[in-house]
């Protein structure tokens, strides 16, 4: 290369110039493309989390909900059988 002319070398370096520049604009559109993605997957974690808090909350109030009414049925079974008890005892009172 040295014993080409200085014109064909500058064409030639210009020429890598052009590749390089091209060739950087493309690392830069991949680079904002992967940022963009970047924050859209960030933001969809930050969505999932927000979903499995949402999904522990409801099922810690189903649970809540299932066991207040298990205690409310224990609590009428209790009182049907206090009910029972009282007219036992009134049917031996009158014995």
């Amino acid at each position: 290369m040295h014993s080409e002319n200085p014109h064909v070398r500058v064409q030639y370096l210009e020429q890598k110039i052009r590749q390089l520049l091209e060739h950087f604009k493309d690392q830069q559109e991949i680079l904002q493309q992967l940022r963009k993605e970047k924050e859209q997957l960030i933001q969809q974690v930050a969505n999932n989390k927000e979903t499995v808090h949402k999904l522990s909350n409801s099922l810690e109030l189903g649970a809540t909900a299932k066991d207040e009414e298990k205690t409310k049925n224990w609590g009428a079974k209790i009182d049907s059988y206090i009910s029972d008890i009282d007219k036992s005892i009134a049917y031996l009172e009158q014995l």
